[in-house]
């Protein structure tokens, strides 16, 4: 490639963010790192009536977790600032931008002003339609009867309007619009079957250039901010045959486009709620690694290849950051839709969580954890941690770690009436006399208790853990107490004894 890849995320903030998003937004950052490019995070906020400073934030705070740094963008909690040297941006604020682009498409007669009212359009679409043909603004039975060679002026409010080609414009072949797309191959979309698009909604008053549109803003930011791959979801294919002829108005070559399919549900159907989370916030909230997650959506679509050969064993399929983005081709990306697994994301992130050391776990676990654990020792964390460490996910790992932070108020009923007998209540006496809480020190401990009162490691072990945390379920038995803490363990054994 002879000139620096930049790649793009443009979400628009209507809401959460999906991960069908996140996976497009994981596809440009591990293609811009792939290659030693640019990776640009940018928001197309100009749908003005469902885009909000909240849904910005989330936005940002979920490609934050995530991992997805991006090299230019908004920084992220201050709105009114970003890095990179074509800001801003967020579209809202690039209003002068693409007016005095839109200006120049105007004075080269490339656009034009449309005077219709929307009751114009809906009548002349009904008389269409009704004669059994598709409408279509200044094409076929329409062509003639709209704005296009009225040649008006600025006296009045007005609509904007790009001419798009037709006959033997360059653009075309054999009157076609080609997308050459480095996913899907090539499409073909027939110049006639595309009307005259509005690049600019109907200002307020004469000569007033109103908001402009999402194809139009796209091209304009994707020209200025140098992007060389537009890398998207495939429902954005059918807006590309009117992106390119306007990458062509403005005498820019148009980015290579790859169109990513769509992600289905286990089912087959489209990924809905009742599939379970959509949104990037809630797979945070389930207590899933952000590197989990990269790993899960990234395997959406894309097979990786090592030394030419797709990965197959479960060792193999556990890949790094750095393997993703070193293994990273859009040539292994497949055409067809992709079905998301939940079952998979889980054991992918139980893996990764059974991999990762105790230090690489605190900052994600934290979120998760009482107030108390930020007073907590690296030790205490580290021990904490690692007993619990086959846990599914964080949420499992803080459940388990509840009855260090938690005196029990309620018991197991059962648990009580099998194991609190009264052959095991001198045991947990001597228990709480201990004194070495050491690991070594509890087992000697531990393993003297036993032989003196004939009693299985299962019999103490059952009861302290009903004592100690309410139900017979915790860490290995030395681990439970540790964490407790001697002062407190004896606190708890003292309505038992």
């Amino acid at each position: 490639m002879s000139r620096q890849v930049v790649t793009r995320f443009a979400p628009s903030p209507t809401g959460m963010l999906h991960i069908g998003g996140v996976r497009t937004a994981l596809f440009c950052w591990l293609f811009a790192r792939r290659h030693g490019g640019r990776f640009i995070l940018r928001i197309e906020d100009t749908d003005l009536s469902r885009s909000t400073d909240d849904n910005i934030r989330i936005i940002e705070d979920g490609m934050a977790w995530c991992g997805l740094d991006w090299d230019e963008g908004p920084i992220l909690g201050d709105p009114g600032h970003w890095k990179g040297p074509h800001g801003p941006y967020r579209q809202m604020q690039r209003m002068d931008l693409y007016r005095t682009k839109i200006q120049e498409l105007l004075d080269k007669g490339l656009a034009y002003r449309c005077r219709c009212s929307r009751e114009m359009l809906e009548e002349r679409r009904r008389t269409v339609e009704t004669a059994g043909r598709v409408f279509q603004y200044d094409r076929g039975m329409d062509a003639g009867k709209g704005c296009a060679g009225a040649n008006h002026d600025a006296s009045q409010p007005a609509a904007i309007r790009f001419r798009m080609p037709l006959g033997d414009s360059p653009i075309l072949d054999a009157g076609d619009i080609v997308v050459k797309d480095l996913i899907k191959g090539d499409t073909r979309f027939p110049a006639g079957s595309l009307d005259d698009w509005i690049i600019a909604r109907t200002g307020a008053g004469p000569g007033d250039i109103g908001v402009p549109t999402y194809n139009f803003c796209v091209v304009v930011d994707d020209t200025h901010m140098e992007v060389t791959h537009v890398i998207r979801g495939d429902d954005h294919l059918n807006n590309t045959p009117k992106q390119i002829p306007l990458f062509a108005a403005f005498g820019t070559a148009p980015p290579a486009f790859a169109h990513v399919p769509m992600i289905l549900g286990a089912d087959g159907a489209k990924l809905s709620k009742r599939h379970g989370a959509t949104s990037i916030t809630e797979y945070q909230a389930m207590g899933l690694l952000p590197s989990a997650v990269r790993l899960a959506l990234a395997r959406l679509s894309w097979t990786p290849k090592i030394h030419g050969k797709a990965v197959e064993s479960a060792e193999e399929e556990l890949l790094t950051d750095e393997q993703m983005i070193q293994l990273f081709d859009l040539a292994d990306c497949q055409k067809s839709p992709a079905r998301f697994d939940m079952d998979k994301l889980q054991w992918l992130n139980q893996k990764l969580i059974q991999r990762a050391s105790w230090q690489e776990l605190e900052p994600h676990l934290r979120p998760f954890m009482p107030e108390a654990w930020q007073g907590k020792p690296d030790a205490w964390k580290a021990q904490a941690i690692q007993a619990t460490q086959k846990g599914k996910s964080l949420t499992d790992m803080a459940e388990a770690l509840r009855f260090a932070f938690e005196r029990p108020e309620v018991f197991d009923e059962k648990a009580v009436e099998k194991f609190m007998t009264a052959a095991v209540q001198p045991a947990l006496r001597e228990v709480g006399a201990l004194t070495d809480y050491s690991h070594e020190g509890l087992e000697a401990g531990f393993n003297d208790i036993l032989e003196r009162h004939g009693l299985k490691t299962k019999d103490l072990a059952q009861a302290l853990r009903v004592a100690l945390c309410g139900r017979p379920v915790s860490p290995g038995i030395y681990d439970t107490l540790m964490l407790v803490g001697r002062d407190e363990v004896v606190a708890r054994l003292d309505r038992w004894v």
